[in-house]
């Protein structure tokens, strides 16, 4: 790619590769489509590559359209980002600031998170959402939430997400109860269950089913603060990321032990639309939101 290439150009291809339609990257940009298919004809020039094809539902980028875009996105929002600082003052935002948080975070972070924001933004109205993993995308998409804090997965085209954190999965049990030291003690325990939208599997029956094992799950819940006291109450245990289930313990007065076989990690994301990656208030609370999370889990 040529050296004097126009930073302009790059803008429009960062607009459409988060929009994935011509005309709604020019409405984000103020352009009209035939400037914004301008913009791309040059692009395609100099990169020599085709960059987008057309789909039913708008376009879809090639290959090299991702690489490259994987390349520009985080300086072109870094940039945007350092010319905004000066115009922006969280102090000045009256309106909502609408997070979407998954049971656990909302019990682990939302009360340290809040206070950050209002300390910064203190005319703001903040409003609490729940998501989870399996809903969260077609939640933002949608517009519902300005950011949310869940264990999704990788994000799908136009959402964005940066790790905050990553925790091993142990057992939460009663004190009096002894810790099972192989998969078959374990999938005999009475089990617990978290399950959202009708998920299945979940990492207890994978990680079972690949020991040989089955387990009997007694009760199932969407709430994580509904655990506790059915691990008490029906002596049974459930498998959880060590941050959250040692808040229970605390507590609850309940114990934790390692897990007799291996589960994935829980990789905690902050997750967001990317039409909104370089709106200034955006930036400014993924900003926040990332430093108050940081310090959180290094103080564990």
């Amino acid at each position: 790619m040529s050296n004097q290439i126009d930073l302009n150009l790059l803008v429009v291809f960062d607009a459409v590769m988060t929009e994935r339609n011509l005309r709604e990257a020019g409405e984000k940009l103020n352009k009209s489509q035939p400037a914004v298919s301008q913009a791309v004809a040059r692009l395609r020039d100099l990169t020599g590559d085709r960059l987008f094809d057309r789909i039913p539902t708008g376009i879809s980028p090639t290959p090299r359209a991702e690489v490259l875009w994987a390349e520009v996105r985080d300086p072109l929002a870094q940039l945007q980002q350092t010319l905004s600082t000066s115009k922006f003052d969280p102090a000045n935002i009256t309106g909502e600031i609408v997070f979407g948080l998954s049971d656990d975070n909302r019990i682990l972070h939302w009360p340290r998170v809040a206070q950050a924001i209002v300390a910064q933004a203190p005319h703001a109205t903040l409003r609490m959402l729940g998501t989870n993993h399996t809903s969260v995308w077609n939640q933002l998409r949608n517009g519902i939430f300005d950011v949310a804090l869940t264990v999704a997965g990788q994000p799908p085209a136009g959402m964005g997400a940066r790790i905050f954190s990553q925790d091993d999965f142990v057992l939460l049990h009663r004190k009096d109860r002894k810790a099972p030291e192989t998969a078959k003690a374990y999938a005999d325990c009475r089990q617990l269950a978290l399950v959202f939208d009708e998920e299945q599997p979940a990492y207890a029956d994978e990680a079972l089913e690949a020991a040989g094992e089955q387990r009997h799950v007694v009760a199932r819940t969407a709430r994580f603060d509904a655990l506790p006291p059915m691990v008490a109450e029906l002596d049974s245990v459930v498998a959880l990321p060590r941050a959250i289930a040692m808040r229970f313990a605390e507590t609850y007065g309940l114990s934790t032990s390692p897990l007799p076989l291996p589960f994935p990690p829980a990789i905690q994301k902050i997750c967001w639309n990317q039409k909104t990656r370089n709106d200034p208030q955006n930036m400014w609370l993924r900003a926040l939101v990332s430093d108050v999370l940081t310090e959180a889990h290094s103080m564990r």
